[in-house]
């Protein structure tokens, strides 16, 4: 089957992503078996470690910044402004891209709880089944966890795309009351000072304070601001330069130097991903300049990364299920050491080439074809009512 891109892919956005995606894997995998059970892992330095297989939380909060700019860069494409933004046209389009396999994966999850498969189960002390079902649909799997506790990791992973539906279900409506792009700007600056506060304050009773819905708006909102300066603003290649600077400093400083960071009181106080954010945030403008001026070229070195990141939604979805499955697979085998190289390499390839498959032949499909059918609905009301 042909598969028929909804976007021009933007290699360094995709590279960024692929990141993010690794991230999240790694600590998944190392979750179940540490790394540090190889020669490599029991010699590595802890930063190191902590760099390779401690950034899934990174991860995710990086994911937030790229989703508030693509979404934005994507309004602005198509309604010419953010005030002139269609809110059921925005929201028939959001439904078209997450709803297909979301709903698939909470079937295929709700089977597996009941037929008892191992790793899928629902602990019925924090949740039933049902409970669990009306909260990734009513996307506050987020609140059950804070106030419930764990779910199986095929259900956890969910807590973030909760946080950022929730974030997208006003989107279109503070752009079309606020009537004009800067006014958006200001209340999507708000969240500078909010969401700091919501992860180190608020929810302090809860183990997972920081899965509330306002912890990580910061982060989404950096992401929208960005995308309104990369299409409106003229930068010349010095600005540019200072941009991406600041950018990496930001971006590496909260990445690779956390004990630095926390040491600062930067952790403390939530501003450790406020600074990744605007880091991020400033990356993804001077890529989006590069990519307009054609000056951005994929590097060799970035391939697979950036064929982690292209199918980003696909893979973050679907890689838990890699992640048991190897991991079962790993344990019934009794393996131990060096094996974990193969269990490690196997879960991220096969990852990869999931995602890849759902995305070419299920989601991709199925979005296009919801998408003209909801335009066509669309067009027929505005043209029985006109």
């Amino acid at each position: 089957m042909k598969n028929t891109s909804l976007e021009k892919h933007n290699s360094g956005i995709d590279t960024l992503r692929g990141i993010s995606i690794l991230s999240v894997l790694l600590l998944h995998l190392n979750i179940q078996i540490p790394f540090k059970n190889t020669f490599l892992g029991s010699i590595t330095p802890k930063m190191v470690y902590t760099i390779f297989f401690f950034s899934g939380y990174y991860g995710v909060c990086i994911f937030f910044v790229i989703s508030g700019f693509l979404i934005t860069t994507s309004v602005l494409k198509k309604w010419g402004s953010l005030p002139q933004i269609s809110i059921l046209g925005f929201y028939s389009m959001r439904f078209a891209r997450i709803m297909p396999l979301l709903i698939t994966l909470i079937i295929i999850l709700s089977l597996l709880h009941l037929t008892g498969v191992s790793g899928f189960i629902i602990n019925p002390a924090r949740s039933s089944l049902l409970n669990t079902i009306f909260a990734a649909l009513t996307f506050h799997i987020n609140w059950l966890e804070l106030t419930r506790g764990y779910l199986p990791g095929s259900w956890d992973i969910l807590w973030s795309l909760s946080i950022e539906e929730f974030f997208y279900l006003f989107f279109p409506l503070v752009c079309f009351l606020a009537r004009k792009e800067r006014n958006v700007v200001i209340i999507m600056s708000s969240f500078l000072f909010i969401s700091p506060f919501a992860r180190t304050v608020w929810f302090t009773w809860s183990e997972l304070a920081d899965r509330n819905y306002f912890a990580y708006m910061d982060a989404i909102a950096l992401g929208c601001i960005a995308a309104i300066i990369a299409h409106r603003v003229i930068l010349s290649k010095k600005s540019l330069l200072s941009i991406k600077v600041v950018g990496l400093i930001l971006f590496l400083l909260i990445m690779l130097f956390r004990r630095a960071v926390y040491q600062m009181g930067l952790t403390g106080i939530g501003l450790n991903i406020t600074l990744l954010s605007i880091g991020t945030a400033l990356l993804l403008i001077w890529i989006q300049k590069r990519l307009l001026s054609k000056e951005q070229k994929p590097s060799r070195f970035t391939g697979y990364l950036r064929y982690l990141g292209r199918n980003s939604y696909e893979v973050y979805l679907t890689h838990m299920f890699v992640v048991i499955g190897i991991v079962g697979l790993f344990r019934w085998l009794n393996l131990s050491g060096e094996w974990i190289w193969g269990l490690y390499i196997s879960a991220v390839a096969i990852s990869g080439l999931l995602g890849d498959f759902v995305t070419k032949y299920f989601s991709n499909p199925i979005n296009l074809k919801l998408r003209a059918w909801l335009k066509s609905k669309h067009d027929t009301h505005e043209v029985v009512s006109g």
